[in-house]
């Protein structure tokens, strides 16, 4: 699992404008999870994290199909991700929240 985590995006080059909004509805909504995956695992400083597809989704205001679609490298249910490397972290800091 490569961190950080890129949406997996869907291309469609045909003609049809319902097609072609219902892909680009759809890559928004896997942006969006990729983004907001990203966050949580830059704002957690455990080593190892786990994450549901139904609580990202819920987040982002998504379907739980779209967010598993999008973030695919998970299992059903969610996503684990074990020994985050500092090399990693560094890749996260974008996504680093301020502490209040």
């Amino acid at each position: 699992m490569l961190i950080p985590v890129e949406p997996k995006l869907r291309y469609y080059m045909g003609a049809n404008p319902k097609l072609q909004r219902d892909n680009r509805d759809y890559n928004e909504v896997a942006r969006r999870a990729a983004y907001h995956l990203n966050t949580l695992i830059a704002n957690n400083e455990s080593e190892t994290q786990q994450y549901m597809f139904a609580n990202i989704a819920r987040d982002i205001g998504a379907s739980t199909d779209d967010v598993r679609s999008a973030l695919s490298d998970g299992g059903y249910n969610g996503i684990t991700f074990t020994n985050i490397s500092a090399e990693e972290r560094k890749a996260l800091a974008r996504y680093r929240r301020e502490k209040r």
